[in-house]
């Protein structure tokens, strides 16, 4: 697939950051179709921006309640959290677009399964669902969090959960939970899973991204100095970090 390409202006602002766009309304959540086109919700703006591979941007779609979290699966259909309205949205390949589940408290992040449900992070009520798209039907398998926004799951099935109070815990397949955030500030909204034992995550508080090994506990700073992160995706290697304060999305490629 092809990669995104940086806009000509943009300069390095830290080693292996880069700007791929500004210009939008608080972007809170970033995916990549098949294609390797990059969509951002815009939080403020109501709205979804898609970036093509050549840098053309577009809207996808509009009037949507504070889009959060957003992912798109293999055939490209866009799966997409509103804060404000308690659904999920559906965009289909064809870019017909329906509601599919409603009665959320704040859906935030929201992430794919590894059996392909979609798991919703309710941020008020302290919960993660799963969704069955197929059938409809929601599971509450997590409770007991505070102000969960982001999520994520390992391939041993456990999940790791990003809450804004400061916590970031990580609940095994039993429902034990390990907290893993005392070196995070206010872990955000963007959470991607790395490797089988480390999940990349935004602390929002530090306008950081950082890393952490479940297994370990090790934490370590990957990117810094990103106004305002509340997004992140992982995509061919590289991470795209969404920052509110300029509203600007950066690629960083980590050094070998």
């Amino acid at each position: 697939m092809a990669r995104l390409t940086t806009e000509q202006t943009s300069a390095r602002t830290t080693e292996g950051l880069t700007t791929i766009s500004s210009s939008f309304n608080a972007p809170t959540g970033i995916a990549f179709d098949t294609k390797g086109a990059m969509y951002v919700t815009n939080w403020s703006g109501n709205s979804i921006t898609k970036i093509n591979t050549n840098g053309k941007r577009e809207t996808v779609y509009a009037n949507i309640e504070a889009p959060a979290g957003i992912v798109i699966d293999a055939q490209d259909n866009i799966y997409v959290s509103s804060y404000d309205g308690d659904y999920i949205l559906k965009i289909n390949a064809n870019g017909k677009a329906e509601k599919i589940s409603d009665g959320y408290h704040t859906p935030t992040g929201i992430a794919f399964s590894n059996t392909g449900k979609l798991l919703v992070t309710n941020r008020s009520t302290g919960e993660i669902v799963s969704l069955d798209l197929n059938s409809g039907r929601k599971e509450i398998i997590a409770r007991g969090l505070t102000t969960p926004v982001g999520v994520t799951q390992l391939p041993d099935n456990s999940l790791v959960v990003s809450q804004y109070s400061g916590r970031l815990t990580l609940i095994s397949p039993d429902g034990n939970q390990t907290e893993l955030g005392q070196e995070f500030n206010r872990p955000g909204v963007g959470i991607v899973t790395v490797s089988p034992n480390v999940v990349a995550v935004i602390d929002n508080g530090a306008d950081m991204v950082r890393t952490v090994d479940v297994k370990t506990k090790t934490v370590n700073t990957l990117v810094n100095s990103i106004p305002g992160a509340v997004a992140l995706a992982y995509h061919q290697n590289r991470y795209y970090i969404g920052a509110w304060q300029n509203s600007t999305v950066y690629a960083y490629t980590p050094r070998n």
